[in-house]
């Protein structure tokens, strides 16, 4: 499989169950190009914000820990995070505390391997980056309202 490949299944696997038991995401986005950490797949939904991180190569692995927010997970996206890889490419014993890890059969099958614990996230950055998403679907800027009034004033209205 190759990573782009990869990078849908986890986001399909993000929306139908999530790497956080009984927490699937409601939005989605995959492979995500930005300044700063670009997710391969991230989620929200509910209270929770997940990632998974595809690796189809063990240097691609082992680079990861160089990233700032694998040195320091506090700035890291995601307060559930996993890596997503073929079978027995990682071990369970190699991956970062609080981290899950999920393994793709040649099929395609997804099993988790390794259960997430929850960790601290960079809000600051989650928040960015759901701005950007809502940026580049159109969704303009401004004030809404979603209270129903039976009458408004035309100073009231926005």
């Amino acid at each position: 499989m190759t990573h782009r490949e990869l990078c849908i299944k986890a986001a399909k696997y993000l929306r139908n169950q999530g790497i956080q038991p009984f927490h699937r995401c409601v939005y989605v986005v995959c492979e995500l190009e930005r300044v700063g950490e670009c997710p391969d797949a991230f989620g929200w939904g509910g209270w929770t914000t997940q990632l998974i991180e595809v690796k189809i190569s063990r240097s691609d692995f082992l680079s990861d820990k160089c990233k700032r927010w694998r040195k320091e997970p506090e700035h890291g996206l995601g307060m559930f995070r996993s890596y997503l890889c073929p079978e027995g490419l990682i071990n369970p014993n190699e991956i970062p505390d609080n981290w899950g890890l999920l393994y793709a059969n040649e099929r395609g099958k997804i099993t988790k391997i390794v259960e997430p614990q929850k960790q601290d996230s960079n809000n600051g950055e989650e928040l960015m980056l759901v701005t950007s998403i809502l940026r580049r679907e159109g969704i303009k800027y401004g004030v809404y309202s979603y209270k129903k009034y039976k009458a408004l004033t035309n100073k009231e209205k926005l």
